[in-house]
């Protein structure tokens, strides 16, 4: 059984960021006492038929074993009108595990488009991307977020954002806010008023 699983970019037969996805993979190995590379996404990749054109994720699941299973789905943006905050209680989601059903369900609860998770209101993460707010001058993403993004990672070593400790109670001080993961890069997430989760 694969307990977890990495989506990575690919658009017109290029793969983004695979780098970051290793070193994520790596620490989930050495978390569980596994060696590093026993999942090696250079070499799954490099025995597939990738596309030559369109956007698409690349979803590989993969067991400590070194057992994985690898599929490419065409990509669509989730369109986001509504947003709830949402207390996850000390709920934990520290590496890409496959089953996300808390999540999932806290989703379905809220009754709306997507979720923004607090731990009592210290600010985590959406449901299914990183966020990063906006204050005018500098873009922050919370320093420790529900689960550490591979897109969040690049963005950071490039400078492009910053990590702050964000409190609910800090929110009216942003003006707007992007969710990113590995298939929303900086130039295509939607730059949302924060007036939507105040």
């Amino acid at each position: 059984m694969c307990q977890f699983f990495e989506s990575i970019c690919v658009k017109d037969g290029v793969l983004y960021n695979l780098s970051n996805h290793q070193l994520r993979v790596n620490k989930t190995l050495r978390s569980f006492n596994t060696p590093e590379n026993t999942i090696s996404l250079s070499t799954i990749v490099n025995g597939l038929s990738i596309p030559s054109s369109g956007w698409y994720k690349l979803r590989i699941s993969y067991a400590l074993s070194g057992a994985h299973l690898a599929e490419f789905v065409s990509y669509q943006f989730k369109t986001i009108a509504t947003f709830s905050l949402v207390d996850i209680q000390g709920k934990h989601y520290d590496f890409k595990w496959n089953n996300r059903d808390w999540i999932n369900e806290a989703l379905k609860h809220s009754g709306k488009d997507e979720i923004i998770m607090h731990d009592q209101g210290l600010i985590k993460d959406s449901s299914y991307a990183n966020i990063v707010f906006n204050d005018g001058i500098n873009w922050v993403t919370p320093e420790a977020p529900l689960l550490e993004g591979t897109q969040r990672a690049k963005l950071i070593q490039d400078g492009i954002i910053k990590t702050g400790c964000i409190h609910i109670e800090s929110l009216p001080q942003f003006q707007s806010f992007k969710l990113i993961n590995a298939m929303l890069d900086w130039e295509n997430a939607i730059n949302y008023p924060i007036s939507l989760i105040l």
